[in-house]
């Protein structure tokens, strides 16, 4: 265990070819707190300094270790890991016993790497030859979904053991574009699933390619790493993971399938809106036919109507019980009379009622009274008469 040692990160994430430049890196520093390596597989740990009850986070394991230049007593060096996401760190000790301590784990860790990678490429497979077998197998599994398989992936995303804003990689295998089954009409899920080379029974990650899914190009600006890297975010996904490809013309490939699926879906949700909006209009439209002028006419007859029919039931069902020995036609006579009588004194009600608003409103005089000045009054009288109708002059006493 190493106390008081700081710790500095690179700027940029950077390829494995990259390691030995880190004369030209920009470093950033992280923090500061003890480090442990275990002796045996070199793993090593860091725990910030007041970090409490926080666990220590894992740097991956040690690999080899470089000495940087520097006046008076070594402190500071540059080791790289086999952590997936920065492999080179920058670490700077209190002492220089503690340094020279560092060198010779890291002696170990190197020669017993070597002695692994040789051993490694003695039983090595052939990445080529896995990935076809791979594909293989997938294809038999999934031969009744025609499924669209793209080798040679990667996929990184949060780690499911740690902080879920650190992305490490998840697995290396294959992606797979999934179809719906072909027995509905409807438009269906379409799905990106992940397939490990060490575990193809099932997938390690399952995606459910939805409306406003979005696959955005990564730009490796120091032209280091994988052929393509593409960044894969969503709203119904809990974090962004990034899928990257060994082949360029495989990468193309995928990008050209999936959007078309993404867009797809995008255009299954407008159409969706849209006619959840065409259905909004439509009840607006009926809601403004039902308020309408002519509606609430349309209403008030119908009401009108309604209540005739029942008195005219209820006045037939009068007649009959005073007097049942009556023809029916007799029945239907009377009713008509009444009808009539009803309809006439409505229209003398409504006339006058009309008369007397002109009368109010306008001035008018009433037609009956002007005939009465003409009729029972002298010539010279008239003026008097018509003034008295409209308000000019004393009442005439007839």
């Amino acid at each position: 265990m190493f106390h008081d040692v700081s710790i500095s990160l690179p700027a940029k994430v950077r390829g494995p070819e990259a390691e030995e430049e880190w004369q030209e890196v920009d470093w950033v520093t992280w923090s500061t707190g003890s480090l442990t390596v275990e002796t045996e597989s070199f793993l090593i740990l860091f725990k910030p300094t007041g970090g409490g009850n926080v666990k220590a986070k894992s740097l991956g394991n040690l690999v080899r270790a470089t000495s940087v230049a520097q006046e008076g007593e070594v402190k500071t060096l540059i080791v790289t890991t086999s952590e997936s996401l920065h492999k080179t760190f920058r670490l700077t000790f209190s002492t220089g016993a503690d340094t020279s301590e560092f060198l010779e784990l890291a002696d170990r860790a190197e020669q017993a790497h070597e002695a692994a990678s040789k051993m490694q490429d003695t039983c090595a497979v052939d990445p080529s030859a896995e990935a076809a077998r791979l594909e293989s197998s997938l294809r038999a599994k999934l031969a009744d979904r025609w499924p669209l398989i793209f080798a040679g992936a990667e996929l990184y995303g949060p780690d499911p053991n740690g902080e879920s804003s650190t992305e490490v990689l998840l697995g290396r295998g294959a992606a797979v574009l999934l179809d719906p089954p072909d027995t509905t009409n409807k438009v269906g899920t379409y799905e990106l699933l992940f397939y490990c080379e060490d575990e193809d029974s099932k997938p390690s990650q399952t995606f459910a390619i939805s409306p406003e899914m979005t696959l955005t190009r990564q730009d490796d600006e120091d032209g280091e790493g994988l052929a393509a890297s593409y960044l894969l975010k969503g709203p119904s996904m809990s974090a962004a993971h990034s899928l990257c490809f060994e082949d360029s013309s495989v990468a193309g490939n995928f990008v050209r399938d999936f959007r078309v699926r993404s867009r797809l879906m995008d255009m299954s949700l407008k159409t969706v809106r849209g006619r959840a909006a065409a259905q909004d209009l439509r009840k607006d439209l009926e809601s403004l036919k039902q308020n309408s002028l002519a509606a609430r006419l349309w209403t008030v007859i119908r009401l009108l109507l309604v209540v005739a029919f029942f008195l005219v039931a209820g006045r037939a069902a009068q007649l009959v019980s005073r007097d049942s020995g009556r023809p029916p036609m007799e029945y239907l006579m009377t009713i008509y009379q009444d009808v009539g009588s009803v309809l006439q004194m409505s229209a003398s009600a409504t006339s006058a009622a009309g008369a007397k608003v002109c009368e109010v409103a306008f001035g008018t005089v009433d037609a009956s009274g002007v005939r009465q000045c003409s009729k029972e009054i002298a010539a010279h009288d008239i003026r008097q008469c018509i003034d008295s109708l409209v308000g000019y002059g004393p009442a005439m006493g007839w």
